[in-house]
């Protein structure tokens, strides 16, 4: 008898890992929220994270395409570092959230630093290039 397999003894109790439970107990078990664990404060954090990928994204593709239909060179300047700045703020955001709020693996902590890098370094330029440009 392999891990997990329940072996029926009667149609009301079923064994479990060796532990003999009723079926209303597995029904109220399994009617259980998936996310049980998770408090609200956190799904609430999570889910604004979320919504501010989103939002930053928009604004970045927004910028990126007033960007290339552009001829002015300052106005196109101006474009590029608010891409950038929000292209940062968006990889930011996803590494804390990758970083912060799931289950830890090595994967998930490499591709939240190499976030967290890449959208820093974007946010410095795009900062640097807005004062730059808008100083012209």
């Amino acid at each position: 008898m392999g891990h997990g397999q329940r072996v029926e003894a009667h149609p009301a109790l079923v064994f479990s890992r060796c532990r003999l439970i009723s079926r209303a107990e597995i029904a109220k078990v399994e009617a259980e929220p998936v996310h049980k664990d998770v408090p609200l404060k956190m799904q609430t954090i999570q889910w604004t994270l979320s919504v501010l990928i989103v939002i930053f994204l928009v604004l970045s593709l927004y910028f990126s395409v007033r960007y290339r239909r552009e001829a002015e060179p300052k106005q196109r300047g101006l474009y590029s570092a608010r891409m950038n700045i929000f292209m940062g703020l968006m990889l930011v955001v996803i590494a804390v959230s990758q970083l912060f709020f799931f289950e830890d693996s090595a994967t998930r902590r490499i591709f939240g630093t190499v976030c967290l890098l890449l959208g820093l370094f974007n946010l410095f330029a795009g900062i640097r290039n807005h004062n730059l440009f808008s100083r012209k």
